[in-house]
């Protein structure tokens, strides 16, 4: 038996090593100050004080934490907003550190820069030229319209203007119009590339830190 005993014993040993007491925090004490300035102290939370904060001790007496109350709905609304705004400028820094180094792979100096400048507005202003050459056409295919229309009208003063004569004179103004939109469009364009180009040298300069170079002729009057 004593045998039998001993081996039961040496068997359970590992697990007795093994096992870890469990210890758990000491009890705490709440205690917070009601609407009417009263201290009222408990052992569990206080349901008089939900909407104050409330203090939780330790047993000596230390304090442990702070228990905050639960926000309001202006509080709420307010600390949404906050928070929206910390992740709207948190995003805005992201975009701008991309931008900086977009333009530091992209320009070594700011006459690289005023380069792509005057391509992208030659573009612009090859588009430009083409609208106007084409005006110019269109203008002398509508006062040939126009005359033939008139020439015929003389020659048949009761009847009323064939369609294909009002057709002709129609489909000649309605092509002045879309050309002169697209030369409006392209100008609009070409002070969107100049207020783009204008923000960009000015960090790129900061980037750099180097003075502002002579943009020549790349704020050259539109159109």
């Amino acid at each position: 038996m004593p045998s039998a005993c001993l081996g039961a014993a040496l068997a359970l040993a590992p697990f007795a090593v093994g096992a870890q007491p469990v210890i758990s925090s000491p009890p705490a004490i709440y205690s917070c100050t009601d609407d009417d300035g009263r201290t009222i102290t408990s052992d569990r939370p206080i349901p008089a004080c939900a909407r104050r904060p409330m203090r939780e001790l330790n047993p000596d007496g230390s304090l442990r934490r702070i228990i905050a109350p639960p926000l309001s709905r202006d509080e709420e609304r307010e600390r949404a907003a906050l928070e929206k705004q910390r992740r709207d400028e948190a995003w805005a820094r992201k975009v701008q550190q991309a931008r900086d180094r977009n333009l530091l792979l992209t320009f070594e100096d700011e006459q690289s820069l005023e380069s792509m400048r005057r391509r992208g507005l030659a573009d612009i202003d090859h588009e430009i030229r083409l609208a106007t050459q084409r005006i110019l056409s269109l203008d002398k295919e509508l006062k040939i319209a126009q005359e033939a229309a008139a020439t015929w009208k003389a020659a048949n003063p009761r009847k009323q203007l064939p369609f294909a004569y009002q057709q002709r004179i129609t489909d000649a103004a309605n092509a002045i119009l879309a050309e002169d939109a697209l030369i409006a469009d392209r100008n609009t364009e070409r002070g969107r590339v100049n207020d783009r180009f204008d923000a960009d040298a000015r960090r790129l300069r900061e980037l750099l830190g180097t003075p502002a170079v002579s943009r020549g002729e790349s704020r050259s009057p539109r159109g």
